[in-house]
């Protein structure tokens, strides 16, 4: 085949799948309420809740004036809160009535995860991924179901996973044009990525990396210059990131990490948390649900979080009247589903190791480190998060939703140079995974 018919297959396939990624995504926002699969939300109407957080800046308040620990979400950074509270506002303003425009939420987390998968192809064309390679990439990172699940939801995880993939992609274009524009950028992306959820902060070890090696690789010569960059950025990113949790420090005593218990605890022991794997259904085990525990095992926990939430679809299908056929469907496909994406994160990580450690795959020791120091940072603190927190949902995988991007890019820079037989496998892994994806996001629209 030609190389120019080749390129423009490459390119038909990427859009088709970046459409019907995003019809995906509509679709699931079509047939989800804001009260269902979200997290930290109850719901509109409620007293507590991130959805009630919405309501009180949609009620005229400017800042909350009470202890945030006194009511269940409130503690939260209220970037999110405050726009979707202002989108409300201006749907009730055209004439949509009010309860249709908390459905209407979701529409803003919607365009969250369009705008991220806009800036995760940007990275891997900056990496000089291209045909298949670029291909393999996009898709996993487009079809994940955890940006699916984050399309829809009502909280601040989408908008803070947003900004740290822009951050990513801006610290990328610092690196090579240390400018003032791309210095401004990332002070906003890092500070307002804060100022949705506290976690984008993540991002920021990898950012410092990337200035410290820039200023040695300047010299003397440029020290003041780059002095003065990084007083700006700490001027314009501490404050937006910052003023949040330290004004609940000083004026409610609130604890500048305060994070509070949620769920079921989980008494297993740390061992069993690692090396139990045993699971009956390839959802989430959840005593809420009728099951007979809470999934405990770290790893299973995440890899089911990231693929269904804390759903159990088949559960979900029987409810809905369908507990023959459709819950079965789900059963089967969930499985699927389970297996392969287990399969694909496995294939994705030995690849994202093999071109973290080797110069043949990323020329740029900078980068390298870079892209190094985003994941081992954030798969440090999760994994701590989960042992000290032993509460369910401390495993939930969309604490970190913007790892799936570095694993793609890992898995896409492999297959760059691997040989026929490696290149079909992840293929087939990826398939098969799209396939189960569409099957089971499509047949959940009838629950």
């Amino acid at each position: 085949m030609r190389a120019d018919n080749k390129r423009k297959i490459i390119n038909a396939g990427i859009i088709l799948i970046g459409a019907l990624s995003a019809l995906l995504r509509l679709f699931y926002v079509y047939y989800t309420p804001a009260w269902r699969r979200q997290h930290d939300v109850i719901g509109f109407g409620a007293e507590e809740g991130q959805a009630a957080f919405i309501e009180y800046f949609h009620q005229g308040h400017m800042l909350i004036d009470f202890d945030p620990r006194l009511r269940w979400g409130f503690f939260q950074p209220p970037l999110h809160h405050m726009i979707a509270a202002l989108w409300i506002r201006l749907l009730e303003f055209a004439g949509i009535a009010y309860e249709a425009a908390c459905e209407h939420v979701q529409v803003l987390t919607l365009i969250y995860s369009l705008i991220t998968l806009f800036f995760v192809f940007l990275i891997f064309r900056y990496m000089k991924l291209d045909d298949e390679a670029l291909l393999a990439a996009f898709a996993i990172a487009a079809v994940h179901p955890g940006f699916i699940l984050m399309a829809g939801s009502v909280n601040n995880d989408m908008l803070a996973v947003m900004f740290t993939v822009m951050t990513i992609f801006f610290g990328l274009k610092w690196y090579d044009d240390p400018s003032w524009l791309y210095t401004v950028i990332l002070a906003f992306t890092i500070g307002l990525g804060m100022m949705a959820k506290i976690s984008a902060a993540l991002a920021a070890p990898a950012i410092a990396l990337l200035f410290a090696i820039n200023m040695i690789r300047g010299g003397i010569s440029s020290f003041v210059q780059y002095m003065a960059k990084f007083t700006a950025f700490g001027f314009i990113c501490g404050p937006l990131a910052l003023w949040s949790p330290v004004r609940n420090y000083i004026r409610f005593g609130v604890p500048l990490n305060y994070t509070p218990e949620v769920g079921e605890e989980i008494t297993a022991s740390l061992i069993s948390r690692i090396f139990d794997i045993r699971t009956r259904i390839p959802y989430v085990s959840r005593i809420r649900n009728g099951d007979p525990y809470d999934e405990f095992n770290m790893f299973l926990g995440m890899m089911k979080t990231s693929l269904f939430g804390d759903e159990n679809f088949a559960h979900a299908m029987s409810e809905a009247g369908h507990s023959g056929t459709g819950a079965a469907f789900m059963t089967i496909f969930g499985w699927l589903l389970l297996l392969s994406g287990i399969l694909l994160a496995v294939i994705c990580f030995c690849c994202t190791v093999k071109v973290l450690v080797s110069c043949s795959y990323i020329q740029s020791a900078a980068q390298r480190a870079y892209f190094a120091a985003i994941y081992i940072v954030s798969v440090i603190m999760y994994i701590s998060f989960m042992v000290k927190a032993a509460y369910y949902s401390s495993m939930d995988f969309r604490y970190v939703l913007y790892l799936i991007p570095v694993q793609a890019l890992g898995a896409g820079l492999y297959m760059k140079k691997a040989g026929r037989v490696h290149r079909r496998i992840i293929a087939a892994a990826i398939l098969i995974f799209s396939v189960a994806v569409f099957a089971l996001y499509l047949a959940l629209g009838r629950c």
